[in-house]
């Protein structure tokens, strides 16, 4: 047991976990605008994911002295640096808009992640700023790069589903800030520390309203998909508090959109059993 919890330690500090996760949400935009799947986006999605995450996470770390690093932190690394060179192998191969638009996400990281400028800290300790940086960026990541990748022309429908991701990891996002909170130094002043816990779920469930109306608005149904997994979430979102392990929110919520890219590629592919049109 001591083995296995190092492995599953091990495959979530070192964002392999939230890649896949990132990796998901690319693969179910593909599949809901019934994208041509291009190998560069997922993947440049998934290694960029890991680098990003992790240095953001370890940049400190990974500059120590060699002879500080535990054999853990020695591995990060290295997962870190193959991740670094896989996204810049796959960034080579995204279409020119692709690559501006990549950048802007580069951007919205080193903002999150660093400070600049002598004594401005990085945008992740402005005051209510951290989640919407975090969201944007994996709006972007997730939706905007395939959509732009593909040369989609950007019509109406289009920016709904886009509002209907940003609204969906909004809500994702506010189970981790309640959990988070025993963690964030209060000058943060995340949503769950403005406006409380209780309220903070309501926010949650709001942006999860929106999510199924904008469903609703856009194809004029409720794919039983969608539902089960805002549900899903819903469920998360009402039992989160300040006291929950970190698998709460960095396994299982994170599993969640990994999870819904299978059910849909098995949907598309009628592995399981064929549903009705319209379903």
């Amino acid at each position: 047991m001591m083995l296995f919890k190092k492995i599953i330690d091990f495959y979530i500090d070192s964002s392999i976990h939230v890649a896949l996760a990132a990796y998901a949400f690319i693969r179910i935009t593909i599949l809901l605008l019934n994208i041509s799947y291009e190998e560069s986006v997922a993947y440049f999605g998934f290694y960029g994911t890991i680098t990003a995450y992790n240095c953001i996470k370890y940049f400190r770390f990974f500059i120590q002295n060699e002879t500080q690093k535990t054999i853990k932190m020695k591995l990060i690394f290295v997962v870190s640096l193959i991740s670094f060179f896989a996204s810049i192998f796959y960034f080579l191969q995204l279409e020119i808009s692709s690559k501006l638009l990549s950048f802007l996400a580069f951007g919205v990281v080193l903002v999150y992640g660093f400070s600049f400028f002598g004594k401005l800290k990085s945008a992740r300790n402005w005051i209510g700023f951290k989640v919407f940086l975090v969201v944007l960026s994996w709006t972007i990541i997730t939706f905007l790069l395939p959509i732009v990748n593909a040369k989609l022309e950007f019509t109406q429908e289009l920016f709904l589903y886009g509002l209907q991701r940003f609204v969906l990891i909004y809500a994702l996002m506010c189970v981790f800030e309640i959990v988070d909170l025993q963690f964030d130094a209060i000058s943060l002043q995340t949503i769950p520390q403005r406006i409380g816990v209780k309220q903070t779920k309501l926010v949650g469930f709001a942006f999860l309203t929106v999510f199924l109306i904008l469903e609703f608005f856009v194809t004029n149904q409720f794919t039983r998909i969608d539902v089960f997994f805002v549900g899903l979430i819903a469920v998360f979102i009402y039992f989160s508090n300040r006291n929950r392990s970190k698998y709460y929110s960095n396994f299982w919520v994170e599993s969640i959109p990994i999870f819904w890219g299978i059910a849909l590629l098995l949907f598309v592919s009628n592995l399981i059993f064929p549903f009705p049109s319209g379903s």
